[in-house]
């Protein structure tokens, strides 16, 4: 649509967890540099504060937060509640269009809700599969069912767009950015908001390791449990980091399977500088988490991927990370590997060169019609560096320590 130029334009963004508004943050920065567009920040309330929490580092705040009731905690419940009441939020304002982000059920219900309001859906982080309904469950049908109704789908790789096309959505509804979660960290080692925990001790190599999709839950905690016991016996040098999640339920069967355990230490989530101070200096990372690859892969950490698929294959292709599912032998194998054989290689960064918020705002601004907002020198970025490096050093620069 061609905008009136005198006219300024809505753009709301609607979060629900901690992921989501990292990714969504440099866009949402962007965003507030053309004062043709005013953006609106709403929390959709699935994980009451995470919102707000992940915003504050970037100067962002929330304008609208949503309290859906949850007694049960089921999906349906959440649904039904999110579904009114963003409803009622998009039926007010009318936005021009109405930013998702991702594979959360926020992320789907909002897009959907706009949809049947004739509200454009513009997809952040658009074209990821595993091609597996049930791994991640239920991502893996969020992210396909919102990309049917996306009027932008902002593919993060070259990979995403083909999945894109070959699922039949037409090419000039495509555009591929990058990842946001580049744009992120370069944002807090620029201005030195990435600071490791005060308890992490210099002297010993750190893993960190993070659980929490559902597939897993179970068996899969156990058998990974139970492999990361079996390597806090074998390298007695290294500090294991588990952090857990806010998931009482899931933090509790954490506690049980590794709170006795000599050599791991449990952490509550950490705020998310916090987090990638800690991934920063970090020597392997074990995680089913889909942004944390993304983050470490940047990082230049290696990745043990504890799913049997990925909808991330840039980090197998790239040589950053290695999927080894919840089996413990094969958990240990890799793990023992990498502690082991440290590689220094270069290798190329598979999620972009930290300029995807510009070019998804070119795109939103082209979607209402807009002039983009002037081009900025493409940033350059080093190759992704070994992890070992990230250590404070006299020589380590000042945005990294």
């Amino acid at each position: 649509m061609r905008a009136d130029d005198s006219a300024t334009y809505e753009v709301v963004v609607l979060l629900g967890t901690r992921s989501e508004a990292v990714k969504a943050a440099p866009l949402v920065r962007r965003l507030r540099l053309d004062t043709r567009v005013t953006v609106t920040v709403v929390d959709t309330g699935q994980h009451p504060g995470r919102v707000a929490e992940a915003l504050a580092p970037f100067d962002l705040a929330v304008q609208v937060t949503l309290e859906p009731v949850r007694r049960t905690g089921s999906l349906a419940e959440l649904a039904a509640a999110l579904l009114t009441a963003t409803d009622g939020v998009l039926a007010i304002r009318r936005p021009a269009a109405v930013v998702v982000q991702g594979d959360t059920l926020s992320a789907l219900v909002a897009g959907m809700v706009a949809f049947w309001q004739r509200i454009p859906v513009v997809h952040l982080q658009a074209g990821l599969r595993t091609h597996d309904l049930d791994r991640p469950f239920p991502e893996e049908a969020n992210r396909s069912m919102l990309s049917r109704i996306a009027a932008l789908n902002l593919a993060p790789t070259p990979t995403a767009r083909q999945h894109l096309l070959d699922e039949g959505v037409p090419d000039d509804r495509i555009v591929v950015t990058g990842s946001t979660v580049v744009d992120a960290l370069h944002h807090l080692l620029d201005h030195q908001l990435a600071q490791p925990p005060d308890w992490i001790d210099p002297t010993r190599r750190v893993v960190v390791v993070t659980l929490h999709r559902r597939e897993n839950r179970g068996g899969g905690v156990f058998g990974v449990c139970s492999g990361l016991r079996f390597l806090a016996r074998r390298f007695p040098d290294v500090q294991l980091v588990m952090v857990t999640h806010p998931n009482p339920t899931l933090g509790a069967a954490m506690t049980a399977q590794l709170g006795h355990t000599p050599g791991i230490r449990l952490t509550p989530p950490l705020v998310y500088p916090e987090m990638i101070g800690l991934l920063s200096v970090a020597d392997l990372v074990i995680t089913d988490s889909g942004g944390l690859q993304e983050e470490a892969g940047t990082l230049g950490v290696p990745v043990l991927v504890a799913r049997d698929t990925t909808e991330r294959p840039e980090i197998i292709d790239s040589g950053h990370g290695t999927l080894v599912g919840t089996d413990p032998e094969r958990l240990v194998a890799a793990a023992t590997q990498e502690l082991n054989v440290r590689s220094t290689a270069q290798r190329a960064l598979p999620f972009g060169d930290g300029r995807a918020s510009v070019l998804a705002v070119s795109a939103i601004t082209d979607l209402l019609g807009l002039p983009p907002l002037p081009a900025e020198p493409t940033r350059t970025i080093a190759p992704a560096f070994h992890p070992g490096h990230l250590r404070p050093t006299p020589q380590t620069p000042a945005a990294l320590r």
